[in-house]
């Protein structure tokens, strides 16, 4: 293999690579674990490796630049379409240490109960559901006194108190309980449920007008 097929492989290569590191900044910038934006610039790091390996033996050259191709496209896919599809389980959904709770205001200090929003480019950490769910039920007078930051609602998910596990508001189920509002994964039998997502298309069509 050589001339216009090794160009072409090699070209291919270098994009590959390339596509490797925004990644790994995709990754970092995005809020994922440690684990995965290493795991991404490892990959990243032995492809370019293998390549330099290439070059200096060269009578293997093409079938190393093969193998790294397809073994680092292959990785790269991989982890990619694990972290889109498990958010819950690869986002780092640990709180800055000055972070408040847009709610209460108060300094958080435990995550037993936490909670997070994404509103444009802004974070928001809430210190339990509870304050969660007032803070979207109250956003008319929020949003008037101009403490809900503009930009688009996403990225809502909730710390169970069940099984204390990172999920998704649509996967899980907010009840009362005591005046206070909880989230679960599996709601305590007899309990009616809060129309979370009802509560969240709402909040977001205000905070999108406002």
């Amino acid at each position: 293999m050589g001339g216009l097929e090794g160009m072409l492989l090699v070209v291919t290569s270098r994009i590959v690579e390339f596509l490797g590191i925004v990644l790994t900044f995709y990754l970092f910038f995005k809020g994922y674990k440690a684990k995965y934006v290493f795991m991404v610039g490892g990959v990243v790091l032995l492809s370019i490796s293998s390549s330099l390996v290439g070059i200096f033996i060269r009578d293997y050259f093409y079938h190393i630049a093969i193998g790294d191709l397809l073994i680092t496209c292959l990785i790269l896919l991989g982890i990619l379409i694990y972290v889109v599809r498990n958010p819950e389980k690869t986002k780092d959904f640990t709180p800055p240490e000055d972070a408040r709770c847009p709610f209460c205001n108060a300094l958080i200090v435990k995550e037993e109960d936490l909670c997070t929003m994404k509103i444009g480019n802004h974070t928001l950490f809430f210190d339990s559901c509870d304050h969660m769910v007032r803070f979207i039920k109250e956003a008319d007078f929020l949003l008037n006194s101009g403490k809900v930051p503009k930009g688009e609602v996403s990225e809502v998910f909730l710390r169970t108190t069940d099984t204390g596990v990172w999920r998704s508001a649509s996967k899980v189920h907010v009840v009362e309980r005591e005046g206070t509002f909880r989230a679960y994964e599996k709601p305590p039998e007899g309990a009616e449920p809060l129309d979370l997502e009802g509560l969240l298309a709402d909040f977001k069509d205000k905070v999108r007008g406002n």
